[in-house]
């Protein structure tokens, strides 16, 4: 009966977290990179968790398109912090300054970082770090 309970709890929650991700987000790091290097696609990666309240503002900001990022230009990726293996491959590759969810980095595409900052805020100001960092593509 416990494990019957169990397996509902976890289909329940995996249906729940997909549908609060309509972001299109890829959740593979890697996998990502390697999209993002043909076109030269730079990077948006979004390392927090589904339960984080700044977080799903930001993806709300994302899907409502407040929060301007082309799909013609970046490649949006979600970084689940509970996830071991997705948290210790974040956290070798990037630096993110502060303590407060989600950690947001810009990288090229080959995911060398370009910027980064911490915690939620207005749409205008992920715009103005958006275009500060897209300077530093060219």
């Amino acid at each position: 009966m416990k494990n019957s309970l169990l397996v509902s709890a976890v289909i329940v929650f995996a249906i729940a977290s997909s549908a609060l991700c309509k972001t299109d987000a890829m959740t593979d790091l890697n996998a990502a990179i390697e999209a993002a290097k043909p076109e030269q696609k730079a990077l948006f990666i979004m390392y927090g968790r589904q339960a984080c309240g700044n977080c799903q503002a930001l993806r709300s900001l994302i899907d409502k398109k407040a929060v301007r990022l082309p799909k013609t230009d970046f490649v949006i990726v979600e970084i689940n912090c509970d996830d071991p293996a997705q948290s210790k491959e974040f956290r070798s590759r990037y630096t993110v300054s502060g303590n407060a969810l989600p950690f947001v980095v810009i990288a090229k595409s080959d995911g060398t970082q370009l910027a980064s900052r911490s915690g939620y805020g207005a749409a205008a100001k992920f715009n103005e770090f958006i275009r500060d960092a897209r300077k530093d593509l060219k």
